[in-house]
C-alpha cells in the first residue's frame, strides 16, 4: 500500500474483488462528512473502521503501519 492510499478505499475494492456486495449505505455526501462513512457489506452495516478489520480479517490486505 501506498502512502498516499486511502486503506478505506483499499479495503472496499478488496472486499468487492473477493466477491462481497460493498456499497455507502447513505448517497449522501454530507453525512459521510459528518459522522463517517457507513458502509452495507452483504447487507451488514459497517463502520470505516469495521469494514478496514474485516478486510485485515479474511486476509485481503495488511494492517496499516505494520500493525499485527
Amino acid at each position: 500500500m501506498s502512502v498516499d492510499c486511502d486503506p478505506i478505499l483499499e479495503a472496499v475494492e478488496a472486499l468487492k474483488l473477493s466477491g462481497r456486495s460493498v456499497r455507502p449505505w447513505a448517497e449522501d455526501i454530507l453525512l459521510w462528512l459528518v459522522d463517517g462513512m457507513v458502509w452495507l457489506v452483504d447487507g451488514e452495516m459497517l463502520t470505516d473502521s469495521d469494514l478496514l478489520a474485516l478486510a485485515i480479517r479474511l486476509g485481503l490486505m495488511d494492517s496499516p503501519g505494520g500493525l499485527q
